[in-house]
């Protein structure tokens, strides 16, 4: 067996000029057109097209159902996709909220450090009941056709429009497929077929057994779907033979037909067996006879390394064994070529040796009051090599609320090179054994093709229309060519520097801004006098908008409560109730219904948006309070500056606890700074009526935060630089803040509460993991824990830690 290793070139300047056409199935007849071709130049398409670096993003998400007045508290993980490493150069993570009419509902650009940013989004007034759908992505991944952004859809109950949690009664219907391995029934070639069986919601048809007849009704197979819905078996079909495939389910038969059998074509079956993976090639008589000594070729490729083995038919069956560690760590994708070059069959493969997990140990408690602190071990880390990325979703034990389909490892070694989306892919890399092995394998046939599709690769090189982005790019065009020397002032994030413009240049252009929320570009010039004055320039910003992103829109729901009704037999047709007996539908499983909570100070901030209309009145900010925001009144007068809420048990000049206010995000120690306050810089306050999220001294008072911008600004200011607005900024971190429940006890809190989301975790110098929750009722907890390392160890594990075991 020859074996021949490709490795990828970025110097490759081939560019590939042929059509190239995908066959749904083998055809040998005269009139084949393909032309022939050196299959170099199949290999050098490929190289061509692989050789740009991509990326995956990944999002660690605290849950999958919310309660309206919660937080979606994520982490982001950007990832080299070749390595399965932290990427370095991605700075600009796009992370967007959308709802089932795919209409943007919240969107965020967060700055990503090493690979890792995390950030939450407020499921405020904008959500109502209903799906929703995360997505985050970079600027550069639209580039690419395969799928390497990160999509999942979240659900959202408003208790205002759900009071209670319903199991929904669906319909008893199935849908199954049967897709033979390489993805063709061949006469009289023996073939493993895939099964998948989904209900009517889109989610695998558990634990069914089906039965697979000839045309004369005699069993031929027999199967059974795993609690995913998804088995295999084997069989050897017969031209014009027709096959029919019988499933129960719920007292309900249901028949599919096979008759797609092709007279000529190839078959594949792969297997590992111990230290080998055996790939087999069958075909008939018919078929040997056009192709016996062609060169085929199989190719083995997992985006971005290519290797080839020939193929030469010179019987019915070809066998090609391959050593275990000459195979991908993670996907393998298998590709036949025939002796035209043309792709005829694909199969997948999965590769668990080469995958690095960390391995948890045995949490240790330490209880104060009522905070717990907890230690875990990691037991397979070199902290000072590894500089990992962790994050912790704390719900109760009895949650129903974290019915996430992927976890960090799946989402990176598997989704993004199949091209539909997987349920329950977690399933698969957590307690790996033999048969989450073979389940995956079963998986993996019914996949069919990869998500690198062989017609884009010959026809449609990835082109750089989308930049890869670092922060946010400026460009400064003047209007004068007396400006030579400007200086840009610092931002929080950025330090100040000097650009010098040569009289012969119109403009410059610099990069690596990232400006945070409501910060402006500061930029001033320096005359020839050597004093600084405003400069006269026009900006150009870049980005300066999140961008659309519509591709993969396909995911699966969360799986919730539902209930399939079926049509009951009875050993008796006796009417009971002297009533005409129907064909009655029961539902066959236990009704309990599950009551929504509001949460308590669930009005989160009601945002009273500043116009120039508004600032043109005059108003002081106590007049404006008074007048505009209720719940709240205010005196300015005196030198003293007094605000209470209206449901103060006190009056006005009598000792009590007002709201804490902030000003953009800076609490005040006292009301002073409001005192003739200038309301012309105002561009809106933000209201928190009962302090949800301010924690204790927020008390009943509640929190008022204004937010200023320089751009609304009426005042001569006399400052000798000018400040532009980004139109895109970077969005700042914001605490994870538990929502207040009206009790801690009931089935609401323990199957949709939250206990705490903690995006980035500590590691102290002995490898444990450690952080501090707040659980006063000694709440049984599960732990939700994923991360990276820096060198590329993954993570994902859920710990379970019980106080009350009645």
């Amino acid at each position: 067996m020859r074996l021949n290793y490709l490795f990828n070139s970025k110097t490759l300047s081939y560019t590939l000029k042929f059509v190239f056409t995908v066959f749904v199935f083998l055809s040998f007849q005269t009139n084949l057109k393909a032309q022939e071709k050196s299959f170099d130049k199949a290999i050098n398409a490929f190289q061509d097209y692989s050789t740009a670096y991509r990326e995956i993003a990944y999002c660690h998400l605290n849950k999958s159902t919310y309660i309206k007045g919660e937080m979606l508290g994520f982490s982001g993980y950007v990832f080299n996709k070749d390595l399965k490493k932290p990427s370095l150069l991605t700075k600009n993570l796009y992370c967007v909220i959308t709802d089932s009419t795919n209409k943007v509902v919240k969107s965020k650009l967060i700055k990503v450090k090493d690979g890792f940013a995390n950030n939450v989004f407020n499921v405020d007034s904008l959500f109502t009941s209903g799906n929703y759908t995360f997505k985050a992505y970079t600027n550069w991944m639209r580039n690419f056709d395969e799928r390497n952004t990160f999509v999942e859809t979240f659900k959202v109950i408003d208790p205002e429009v759900e009071s209670t949690v319903k199991g929904r009664v669906v319909e008893n219907n199935l849908d199954a497929q049967f897709l033979p391995e390489g993805g063709y029934f061949i006469n009289e070639v023996k073939t493993n077929v895939g099964v998948i069986v989904k209900n009517t919601e889109g989610f695998g048809a558990s634990n069914l057994e089906g039965v697979v007849l000839d045309n004369n009704k005699q069993t031929i197979t027999t199967f059974k779907t795993n609690a995913l819905g998804i088995g295999r078996f084997l069989f050897t079909p017969i031209l014009n033979q027709q096959y029919t495939v019988e499933l129960n389910y719920l007292n309900k038969k249901f028949t599919f037909i096979i008759d797609d059998i092709k007279p000529k074509g190839i078959s594949i079956t792969v297997n590992d067996l111990k230290g080998k993976l055996v790939v087999e090639f069958d075909t008939n008589k018919k078929t040997l006879k056009d192709i016996k000594g062609k060169p085929f070729k199989l190719v083995i490729h997992n985006g971005k390394i290519i290797k080839v083995i020939d193929v030469k038919f010179n019987s019915e069956s070809v066998i090609k064994a391959i050593n275990n560690d000459e195979l991908f760590s993670g996907i393998n994708i298998f590709t036949l070529f025939d002796e035209n070059n043309a792709p005829i069959l694909e199969r997948l493969f999965f590769n668990y040796e080469g995958i690095h997990f960390i391995q948890l140990g045995k949490p240790s408690l330490t209880k104060l009051k009522d905070s717990l602190t907890i230690k875990i071990p990691l037991n397979n880390l070199k902290l000072a090599e590894s500089k990992p990325n962790l994050s912790i979703s704390v719900l109760t034990n009895e949650t129903k609320s974290y019915q996430r389909h992927h976890n960090i490892i799946s989402y990176t070694y598997l989704q993004p090179y199949v091209n539909g989306y997987i349920e329950n892919a977690t399933y698969y890399f957590t307690k790996i054994d033999r048969k989450k092995k073979y389940d995956l394998d079963n998986l993996l046939i019914t996949q069919g093709w990869s998500s690198y599709n062989w017609n884009n690769i010959f026809n449609n090189k990835p082109t750089n229309s989308f930049a890869f982005e670092d922060g946010i790019a400026i460009k400064a065009n003047r209007n004068s060519s007396n400006q030579n020397h400007f200086i840009i002032y610092p931002l929080e994030n950025n330090e100040g520097f000097l650009v010098d413009l040569p009289n012969n240049e119109d403009s410059f252009f610099k990069s690596g801004f990232y400006p945070n929320e409501d910060e402006t570009l500061s930029l001033g010039i320096l005359n020839r006098k050597g004093r600084m004055v405003k400069p006269n320039l026009y900006m150009q910003f870049y980005p300066s908008a999140i961008p659309e992103f519509n591709k993969y829109e396909r995911t699966l729901k969360p799986k919730g409560l539902s209930f399939t009704k079926y049509t009951a037999t009875t050993p008796f047709a006796i009417n009971l109730d002297e009533t005409q007996q129907l064909n009655e539908v029961v539902v066959k499983t236990d009704l309990r219904q599950t009551k929504i909570d509001m949460l308590k100070g669930s009005s989160f901030n009601r945002v009273y948006l500043f116009d120039d209309k508004i600032r043109s009145m005059n108003l002081s900010l106590a007049n404006y309070i008074s007048t505009y925001i209720p719940g709240y009144f205010a005196i300015d007068q005196g030198g003293n500056f007094i605000i209470r809420a209206s449901n103060s048990s006190s009056k006005l000049g009598v000792a009590s606890s007002g709201p804490i206010v902030y000003l953009n995000d800076m609490r005040l120690s006292s009301y002073e700074f409001l005192i003739n306050f200038d309301m012309s810089t105002v561009d809106y306050i933000a209201v928190n009526r009962h302090g949800f999220g301010e924690g204790m001294r927020a008390g009943y008072s509640g929190a008022i935060r204004i937010y200023t911008s320089n751009t609304f600004s009426s005042k001569k200011d006399g400052k000798s630089f000018r400040e532009y607005s980004f139109p895109l900024s970077f969005s700042k971190k914001r605490k994870f803040y538990v929502p207040k429940y009206n009790t801690y006890t009931d089935d609401f809190f323990k199957e949709y509460g939250v206990i705490d989301w903690i995006p980035n975790c500590t590691i102290d110098t002995s490898n444990n993991l450690n952080f501090t929750i707040y659980n006063p009722y000694n709440n049984n907890i599960k732990l939700f824990i994923e991360g990276v390392t820096g060198d590329g160890k993954f993570l994902s594990e859920t710990k379970t830690i019980l106080f009350n075991k009645g």
